[in-house]
């Protein structure tokens, strides 16, 4: 079962605007008419339920929002382009790759994220009209999309989650409650990785999931060891299994129950319901092992024969009645570290002079404008000139020294000082 991956994910880019000039009968020589290309299309991801793993995502992992129309005449603005939604399970966790840094938690049904934005429209002629340029001749192209790797991990893998000893019986539970259809076989470690099932309790349901068996030692990465115990910790309720054919029952139970305290002691928090399985191998035996859980739990144990289907029914109905407790609880994350991402200041920017004696610009507003920008066209680079003083930048770089014919870069984009 996949519980973690990464994607590429791309905003659509932005439309070219347009260059037009307003022209109709007896109005031979109209004003600048150019609309502004549309914005491109954005990439959100949602959380639904009825999903509950990131398997859809193992064989396409790159996904590209929809691109922007150009500009028209007649001040008509392109066409916006379509946002995709990537729907995941509710326990995402979201992270960008190159930083680590936190995006998302998309911990309840229905949480959004956007995670690519889409470029900017460029802006047609008209936008650049002034008192002194009334018929500019050049308009920008469109924004490129935001391009960005990410991690998706399941935090919440289940609502239950099913432990117990090699062989007690999980996966043939699993099997005659839900619709999963796992491999069942009479020896140790017949489930190498966890399987979700959806259990169906009359109007009501809830996920299950049979993980790996648990060794002693597995705290410390015996066996199935850490792998075990990281999906553990992501469920909300677990159902503890006994073999009602070993012959001690009690000594299972707190073997179990000790590598959990082990591994992490906030574990002891999950809510916890405790059963005897195989109850049609020897119902008086399977009788005998409850009580001594009962008497060493201090609470009541059910017993039932997965194989005859029977106390399943009374089980996975009081499953069900913890579950919705269990998610009307607040989650607490007090101790994670829920950065505070704020967006950098369109205003700000930067100048210094890089090893080759180019002058290097950095600050959103100047960048994004510059590489709009078709240089080629008349005027264009004029206007970019007349941006950089208004922005405060051309006098910044005469203090730093640039002189006529001097490099600028913005990015990857070079312009040439004539100021």
């Amino acid at each position: 079962m996949l519980d973690a991956i990464e994607i590429h994910v791309a905003g659509g880019d932005g439309g070219n605007g347009v260059v037009s000039y307003h022209r109709e009968k007896f109005v031979p020589e109209g004003g600048p008419d150019g609309g502004d290309g549309g914005r491109g299309g954005r990439v959100f991801l949602r959380a639904v339920d009825d999903i509950y793993t990131l398997e859809q995502y193992r064989s396409k992992r790159k996904f590209r929002a929809g691109n922007g129309g150009n500009g028209g005449t007649n001040l008509r603005t392109g066409a916006h382009g379509e946002d995709i939604f990537l729907n995941v399970p509710a326990g995402t966790v979201v992270h960008e790759v190159e930083t680590g840094d936190l995006i998302a938690d998309l911990a309840k049904l229905g949480d959004e994220v956007l995670v690519a934005h889409g470029g900017r429209g460029g802006w047609g002629n008209k936008r650049f009209a002034t008192a002194t340029n009334k018929t500019p001749g050049f308009s920008q192209k469109g924004q490129a999309g935001e391009e960005v790797d990410i991690r998706m991990e399941l935090r919440l893998l289940a609502d239950v989650g099913l432990i117990g000893l090699p062989n007690a019986g999980k996966s043939t539970f699993l099997a005659a409650v839900s619709n999963a259809k796992p491999k069942i076989a009479n020896y140790p470690f017949t489930t190498l990785e966890p399987m979700l099932g959806v259990v169906n309790v009359g109007y009501g349901r809830f996920t299950l999931a049979d993980l790996p068996g648990l060794v002693e030692g597995a705290s410390e990465g015996y066996g199935l060891g850490f792998e075990f115990l990281k999906h553990i910790r992501r469920c909300r309720v677990l159902l503890h299994l006994i073999d009602s054919s070993s012959p001690d029952p009690v000594t299972d139970f707190e073997l179990i129950e000790g590598e959990l305290r082990a591994y992490d002691p906030k574990l002891e928090q999950v809510a916890r319901v405790v059963a005897v399985s195989k109850a049609d191998l020897d119902e008086e035996q399977a009788r005998k092992s409850a009580d001594a859980l009962e008497a060493h739990v201090g609470r009541p144990v059910r017993v039932i024969s997965a194989d005859y289907e029977t106390g399943c029914e009374a089980l996975v109905a009081e499953l069900l009645l913890l579950v919705n407790e269990e998610k009307t609880k607040d989650i607490d994350h007090s101790e994670e570290e829920m950065p505070v991402l704020r967006p950098a200041s369109e205003e700000r920017f930067s100048v210094h002079k890089n090893e080759d004696g180019r002058f290097v610009i950095e600050g959103y507003r100047a960048v994004s404008f510059v590489k709009m920008m078709d240089t080629e066209m008349p005027g264009a680079y004029d206007e970019i000139l007349r941006r950089l003083e208004r922005w405060g930048i051309a006098k910044v770089l005469r203090r730093e020294g640039i002189q006529a014919g001097d490099t600028m870069l913005f990015d990857d984009v070079e312009v040439a000082w004539d100021g």
